[in-house]
């Protein structure tokens, strides 16, 4: 019975002495490497040489142009990002040795990824449409249409849908009511009746005006129908004022063959027109 513990202690000092206990682990910032931890090597820096039981490990500053963002064990840095103004990218912020450049895009545009690697023109609301969100530099346009009372005429990025004319608190009266692409138009009253009033009074005129030429021409045709037909009586009267004269003349040339000649032309007359 006391032989089995004994074994056990045994064999347990044996496979102590074969496998011994893995170290205990590395503290923060430090890396483990031949059975002991060194120290990384700082943001902005890479690594040199590892440490030893003597040194520490030997880290260098990145070169201009090139950087490390962590804490790391890495033997080369790496280099900034490059903006490629023909892929419409510019600088935002430049690169130092612990952070990389920013890019971002020209005015309007935006990213077409979250790298921002390349740059796309924004998106344009079209008529009948409004800007929801206006486009950064890293998001397009987001439209919406617009809704009953706005409208919008333009095809723009950054236009919002506008408010319809109110024309009865202008005082005004509405012509023609908006859509979502046109504004409503608005006139006053008295410009309405007048526009309402001209055509009207056009025609009156006009008829006015037909009326009076007919009259003109219908009187100057029976004017024209008189002068041409005298009446019976006038002829009576023209003649009855020669007779007077023939007989005026008689008396006064007597002895003489004018006498004659007036009776005969009395009797001449007298013929011509019997009674």
């Amino acid at each position: 019975m006391v032989r089995l513990p004994l074994q056990c202690v045994l064999w347990g000092c044996l496979l102590t002495a074969v496998y011994p206990e893995p170290p205990t682990a590395c503290k923060e910032k430090q890396y483990l490497i031949n059975g002991q931890c060194c120290s990384l090597c700082q943001p902005g820096q890479k690594l040199v040489s590892d440490c030893t039981e003597l040194t520490d490990t030997e880290c260098l500053r990145c070169s201009k142009g090139e950087f490390l963002d962590t804490w790391n064990t890495e033997r080369h840095c790496h280099q900034h990002k490059y903006c490629d103004p023909n892929l419409g990218l510019r600088v935002q912020r430049e690169g130092t040795s612990e952070t990389d450049t920013t890019c971002t895009c020209e005015e309007g545009r935006h990213c077409t990824s979250d790298a921002c690697e390349s740059c796309a023109l924004h998106s344009l609301c079209s008529p009948g449409f409004g800007a929801k969100q206006i486009a950064t530099g890293v998001s397009d346009t987001i439209c919406e249409p617009c809704p009953v009372g706005f409208f919008s005429n333009v095809s723009s990025a950054f236009e919002k849908c506008r408010p319809w004319t109110s024309c009865e608190t202008k005082g005004l009266i509405e012509l023609q009511a908006g859509t979502n692409k046109t504004d409503a138009i608005c006139d006053s009253q008295h410009r309405m009746r007048a526009l309402v009033m001209i055509p009207i009074v056009t025609g009156i005129l006009f008829a006015v005006l037909l009326v009076s030429v007919y009259i003109r021409k219908v009187v100057k045709k029976s004017e024209d129908k008189v002068r041409g037909s005298p009446s019976r009586e006038g002829v009576h009267q023209s003649h009855l004022e020669g007779l007077l004269n023939d007989r005026s003349l008689g008396p006064t040339s007597r002895g003489s063959g004018s006498v004659g000649l007036g009776w005969g032309s009395r009797s001449c007359i007298s013929n011509e027109f019997p009674r």
